[in-house]
């Protein structure tokens, strides 16, 4: 009896053990969604969720007309052997017009074997830019392949701010204004000692877009720049030619 007993507790236990494995091992089984990666996935560590960004090509040379912007798109679901096409329409609100300010590609697709894919936006750089700020705003949309379930999340109870998981705003200008990374110690920003700076140090205009500390502008270098900057404006006065602004002024480095 007290055998019998044993078995069965012992049986029961396997029991359990298999239901829980069982539990366990239960995949996804619901529609393939879609939606923009940046709204859930940061695009570098401990980087921000966002459903909306922007940029200017005022810090750009005259020769770049037009930027690249990759828009990350990823599925939630299932791995495909084949491609996918993926909906992708321009909103109404836009202020931007396709063919005229931006450009992208017909067909986009999910590519077989990728849960995560990239539409690159083409932002050509017009004159209107100058004066006004454009949008692009785009959604996913449901299609044969995939579903939008995933729309949006309350990101703040007290102000109701949600993140967009399927609508993503893109906004562009020409207009030049001081970037966030330039620093006290390169004195009053002018376009012309800004690119004058970026030539002669082989500096990428665009890395001033970010906020000291970040990768290039640490406080030694940004201390560098100015020092190179102020040695360069002597030496160039010492051999009589000196730099001047746009306006007349003499060009300075605190």
């Amino acid at each position: 009896m007290k055998k019998i007993l044993i078995l069965g507790i012992t049986f029961l236990s396997l029991l359990g053990l298999t239901s829980c494995d069982k539990e366990e091992i239960e995949t996804y089984s619901d529609t393939d969604n879609i939606y923009f990666s940046r709204a859930i996935f940061p695009e570098y560590k401990n980087g921000p969720l966002i459903d909306s960004t922007g940029f200017s090509f005022g810090l750009d040379k005259a020769t770049v007309t037009e930027r690249i912007y990759p828009l990350a798109i990823r599925v939630q679901g299932k791995v495909s052997d084949i491609d996918r096409a993926v909906k992708l329409t321009v909103d109404p609100t836009s202020t931007a017009v396709l063919g005229t300010h931006f450009t992208f590609p017909e067909n986009i697709v999910m590519h077989a074997g990728k849960e995560l894919d990239t539409v690159f936006i083409k932002v050509l750089r017009t004159p209107d830019m100058k004066n006004k700020d454009l949008t692009l705003v785009v959604n996913l949309e449901e299609n044969e392949f995939f579903t939008t379930k995933m729309q949006s999340k309350v990101t703040n109870v007290l102000t109701g701010k949600t993140r967009n998981y399927i609508r993503f705003k893109l906004s562009f200008n020409d207009k030049l204004s001081t970037p966030i990374g330039w620093q006290a110690v390169f004195g009053v920003f002018t376009a012309k000692k800004f690119f004058l700076m970026c030539d002669l140090m082989n500096l990428d205009p665009e890395m001033f877009n970010q906020v000291q500390g970040s990768p290039g502008l640490s406080i030694p270098e940004t201390l560098y720049y100015a020092s190179f900057m102020k040695r360069y404006l002597a030496d160039q006065k010492a051999n009589g030619n000196t730099i001047y602004e746009d306006d007349g002024k003499e060009m300075l480095f605190p």
